[in-house]
């Protein structure tokens, strides 16, 4: 897969292979991320029942509980019948999320009668009820075990190309580490942003918290650094160097280093 496919498309094309609304958790099991958005018509009609809200939201946090202590993807019947997965997500080996797939009614005779009555008694329109159930994406239990196994793929994926890091302890160490390996590409606080998932504050602040400088002139640092060392040890043309560094006018990069050295790149070369 591509190093740079976003968050919110992953979970889109798991939810178009599979049918499942396709979620992210973090650690105190809130809902950050989710595709499609919005419950699906079952859920948010019976949803509308405190009671009922309260069964879904207890159900999912015992859930969340077993995968906190197991580490593994989990499957199950929810209370109305329908069956879900939970994924744990890491970051550095830290449980950082979950992912969790939902809600799909199998093949067998009787499940729609099941997930039918377990829901009346929170539902006061059964001809509503009716028709949210039959909305309801329909496999067979190998197929929605198949899926399963696609969505534990993508949590190790998501784990293993750090899309999710919730941990603001790690966060800092996490994007500069990315920035001293990606100096050469383009890099901006909104890419950033998609590629840790985290909102533009919480990039900047925690950064700055950590480094005592903003992202911007740490990667301007570490340009400097590298072009220093190129001028230093190579024979390629500024252009060249300045290309390699991350920039792609030589007149600003030319600029810029004679405001970190007091020198131009050619002066710094012969000296």
């Amino acid at each position: 897969m591509d190093d740079h496919i976003e968050l919110l498309t992953v979970l889109k094309e798991l939810h178009n292979i599979s049918g499942f609304r396709i979620s992210i958790h973090d650690t105190k099991f809130n809902e950050i991320a989710a595709y499609p958005h919005e419950l699906g018509c079952f859920c948010s009609l019976v949803q509308q029942n405190e009671k009922a809200r309260q069964i879904c939201i207890n159900n999912d946090i015992s859930v969340f509980n077993i995968v906190e202590k197991d580490l593994k993807v989990y499957v199950y019947q929810c209370k109305f019948g329908l069956y879900e997965a939970v994924a744990p997500l890491f970051s550095f080996g830290t449980l950082t999320g979950y992912l969790m797939m939902g809600q799909m009614i199998d093949t067998l005779t009787g499940s729609r009668d099941f997930v039918y009555q377990s829901a009346l008694p929170y539902v006061k329109n059964s001809e509503a009820l009716s028709q949210a159930i039959s909305s309801i994406s329909v496999s067979s239990k190998q197929m929605i075990l198949s899926c399963i196994a696609i969505m534990d793929i993508c949590a190790k994926y998501i784990t293993l190309s750090n899309r999710l890091s919730l941990s603001k302890k790690n966060l800092a160490s996490e994007v500069k580490e990315y920035i001293t390996k990606n100096y050469n590409k383009k890099i901006t606080i909104e890419g950033l942003c998609k590629q840790f998932f985290c909102s533009r504050s919480t990039l900047i602040n925690t950064f700055k918290n950590n480094y005592l400088t903003t992202i911007s002139h740490y990667i301007l640092d570490i340009r400097m650094e590298k072009a220093a060392e190129m001028l230093k040890n190579s024979s390629k043309s500024i252009k060249d160097i300045a290309i390699d560094c991350g920039f792609e006018d030589q007149n600003y990069f030319s600029k810029v280093f004679h405001k970190a050295y007091q020198k131009s790149p050619s002066e710094y070369r012969n000296q």
